[in-house]
Order: structure tokens, then C-alpha cells, then sequence
């Protein structure tokens, strides 16, 4: 085999064992000694909360693990908690909480025993808060209709225009007793069989800022209408 032989045998043996091994649990040499870096992980899903936010971080299954930290804004803000080995491989839910509201730059790093660190991982997540509740609007009615004959009175909704999780109607019943219905985001009418006539309504809906939010939001004020008896 002549020298140009050698050399292509040679970067093809190197070519399948880099394509062998993993990206999250390698050893740096350099001058020296070696550097290891623990398994970093995977993906990491951040759910938006009040003041809050939860991150289900799937981990790696490298069995040195032995804790997490994670860092945000800047690093001026940290969580550090050990990893427990029967989670290894599986999904760990961390809660960050209190966090104010915003959107968040988030770098975690995963450690073993004897302190190397794992390549960092990046992300982003958002909390909700006063701000957010203060701009939610009720879930609005189209129209109202009483039958007279029947003694029903129907409530029209409008679809809503965001994750709405569900509204209050608030009414007098004919027994002269204050109650209550939940009306669902998919609903388009309300039926209210022992409801006063010439009494008004009150409504309150909530919402999540996504769909895949930890926490209900409510509109800070109810809103009231009266029934157009004509």
C-alpha cells in the first residue's frame, strides 16, 4: 500500500469512529490530561406559570450525573439540586418559582461527582403576571334572547380570541337566589331556564396565555349586561 493509500484508510477510520460517538458524552483531550464532559441532556420544555415557570428537561442517560444548575438572567440568578439516579434517562421536572414576569434567557449544566461539567444547554422561557391579567378582556356576548313563552332566556357568545379556559355567567334566579353557570370556550349559547326576568348578568372569564400554561388567568373585573326584554 502506497503513502496516498494510507492516508484515505486512515481519515476513513477516523470518520466512523467520530460517527459513533454520542454528542453529549465525550472526553476532551488536550495537552496534559483530559477533559470530561458529563451528559448534557436533551430537549428542554418550558410551561409559562404566574410568577412561575416549570422545565421538564429530558436527561441524559449517563449514569455520573449527579446534579443540575441552572442559571438566568445573566447568571445573577442560579438553582442548583442533585439529580436522582432513578430519573436518569427519564424526564426531571424542575420549578422555578418565584420568577417575575418576563421572557428569560435559561443555561443549564449538568455535573458528576467529582465536579467536570457538562456542555451547557440553552433555552428560553416566559412568565405571566399582573401585566398579563390586567390586558385580558371577558369573553364577549353577541346577543340575548328571552322567550317569554317558554320562560328561557338564551345567551349568544361570541367565539374568543384567544386560550380561553372558560367564563362565569352570574345570574338571579327566579327563587330570588344569586347563581351561576361555566360557560365553555366552545359553547356558543347559554340556555337559563329559571332565570328573573328584568334582572341583569354578570360575567368573568379566564384564560392561559398558551395552551400549554400551568396557570389560569382571570379578567380583573366582571363585565354586566341587561336583557333587552322587546
Amino acid at each position: 500500500m502506497n503513502r496516498r493509500h494510507r492516508i484515505i484508510s486512515i481519515v476513513f477510520i477516523l470518520a466512523i469512529v467520530t460517527g459513533c460517538t454520542e454528542w453529549d458524552d465525550f472526553t476532551k483531550y488536550q495537552v496534559g490530561g483530559e477533559i470530561i464532559y458529563p451528559g448534557r441532556g436533551d430537549t428542554v420544555i418550558a410551561f409559562a406559570g404566574r410568577d412561575r415557570a416549570q422545565l421538564a428537561w429530558v436527561l441524559s442517560s449517563d449514569p455520573r450525573v449527579t446534579k443540575y444548575k441552572l442559571y438566568w438572567n445573566n447568571k445573577t440568578d442560579s438553582l442548583e439540586a442533585p439529580i436522582p439516579k432513578e430519573v436518569i434517562g427519564d424526564t426531571l421536572r424542575i420549578m422555578v418559582d418565584p420568577i417575575k414576569e418576563g421572557a428569560y434567557n435559561f443555561e443549564i449544566i449538568s455535573f458528576d461527582e467529582k465536579g467536570n461539567k457538562s456542555v451547557p444547554m440553552y433555552f428560553t422561557a416566559r412568565t405571566y403576571g399582573v401585566n398579563y391579567e390586567l390586558s385580558l378582556l371577558n369573553r364577549t356576548i353577541s346577543t340575548t334572547q328571552y322567550d317569554s313563552t317558554l320562560k328561557v332566556l338564551t345567551v349568544n357568545w361570541n367565539i374568543p380570541d384567544s386560550v380561553n379556559v372558560a367564563t362565569e355567567l352570574n345570574y338571579m334566579g327566579i327563587d330570588l337566589k344569586s347563581k351561576s353557570i361555566q360557560v365553555a370556550p366552545e359553547a356558543t349559547a347559554s340556555k337559563i331556564e329559571d332565570w328573573k326576568p328584568g334582572t341583569t348578568l354578570n360575567y368573568k372569564s379566564s384564560f392561559k396565555p398558551d395552551r400549554k400554561a400551568i396557570d389560569i388567568f382571570y379578567v380583573t373585573k366582571s363585565d354586566t349586561i341587561l336583557v333587552d326584554m322587546e
